[in-house]
């Protein structure tokens, strides 16, 4: 009996609009993709995120719908035209990331272990013995106006957040400045304060702007700008530490962002990057670097959101990772991981432990 495959098609309203410099993000549309071997059967996901993402949703489905054709004519998780599958979707991420879910929430039921276990004993250079079972997440705000950055910062410490990632770029840097006060204001010294300006700046407008920010201690930047040489120009003003995240979208992109020196954090999205496999080894590259890794999703439903969780927990147990984002949507594919103060609580029943409705 070969593998069989299905697809099914989601579309989640935001709880609020999203407020980018790339415009406001109102719904989040994916695909899911599961693989089963008559036995157990693993879900991935694929919803790549326009002004983001490399790829169409119409072409990850088209793809997908390949793939499916393609695994039904194979025996098991362990045929090697699996791992030859894998190798040609390397130039499509997001498709690549839906079908190596699918595969190693499929192994990791039947190995009866969590995908976290399987990720750090297959993909890290020194597998841990004992895996924590939750991670620390930051909280998100885009809200326009610094009273209402103000409020939700509030709510969000009040409710154990030990980091707040607030949107820029998409008002002007005067209003900017000020909603990053307001921030910092409401939640005091000791909580981090990450920005995300979605390469909304140019190389100038970033400096000047984050320089104004200087006595709000912000721990990095996101994407200040857009491209590498760029970024890596913000960060060698000494502003702010930056990080790289939709300008380096592959290891190779991410080596080269690392090389400047002066960019200190990257960003992680194994959706963006191909998977969990390659997300562990960009992960490593950071260490390699001395640079920070965190890892976050593209508001992804409860099987990606679920993906990224156990990614984190293998690799980088001990940062805040941006991983709340299950809390900006109205409903979702099926249940979620848990959220209680402050930390994403993973299932420890074998497999990813997150499963859509039927």
């Amino acid at each position: 009996m070969g593998l069989t495959s299905e697809l099914r098609d989601y579309r989640l309203k935001l709880a609020s609009p999203l407020k980018t410099a790339h415009g406001e993000v109102t719904h989040r549309n994916g695909v899911l993709f599961s693989m089963s071997d008559g036995f157990h059967t693993g879900w991935g996901e694929a919803a790549p995120l326009p002004g983001w993402s490399r790829e169409s949703l119409g072409d990850c489905r088209k793809a997908l719908g390949f793939v499916a054709g393609r695994l039904g004519r194979l025996e098991g998780v362990d045929d090697p035209r699996v791992a030859e599958t894998l190798k040609e979707l390397e130039a499509r991420p997001c498709v690549r990331a839906a079908v190596l879910g699918a595969l190693l929430d499929l192994a990791a039921k039947g190995d009866g272990v969590t995908v976290a276990s399987l990720l750090s004993n297959q993909f890290a250079a020194a597998p841990k013995a004992k895996l924590l079972r939750s991670v620390s997440v930051n909280g998100l705000i885009s809200d326009g106006e610094p009273s209402g950055v103000a409020a939700a910062a509030e709510d969000l410490v009040g409710g154990g957040i030990s980091a707040i990632k607030l949107k820029v770029a998409a008002a002007d840097p005067q209003t900017d400045v000020a909603r990053v006060s307001a921030a910092r204001s409401a939640i005091g010294d000791d909580v981090d304060l990450r920005l995300d300006a979605n390469g909304g700046w140019d190389v100038d407008t970033a400096v000047s702007t984050l320089r104004e920010m200087a006595d709000f201690n912000v721990a990095f930047c996101e994407e200040p700008t857009t491209g590498i040489e760029q970024i890596a120009a913000v960060g060698a003003s000494g502003v702010a530490p930056v990080a790289v995240d939709e300008s380096a979208g592959n290891l190779g992109e991410i080596a080269a962002a690392l090389r400047t020196n002066t960019i200190k954090v990257v960003i992680v999205k194994p959706q963006a990057l191909g998977g969990s496999d390659f997300a562990m080894a960009a992960t490593a590259l950071a260490e390699d670097f001395g640079a920070t890794a965190v890892v976050t999703t593209m508001i992804d439903s409860a099987v990606g959101v679920a993906h990224a969780a156990h990614l984190a927990v293998a690799a980088l147990p001990l940062e805040v990772h941006g991983l709340a984002t299950s809390t900006l949507l109205v409903d979702d594919v099926g249940p979620r991981i848990t959220l209680k103060r402050g930390r994403l609580h993973l299932p420890q029943t074998p497999g990813l432990g997150v499963s859509p409705v039927v």
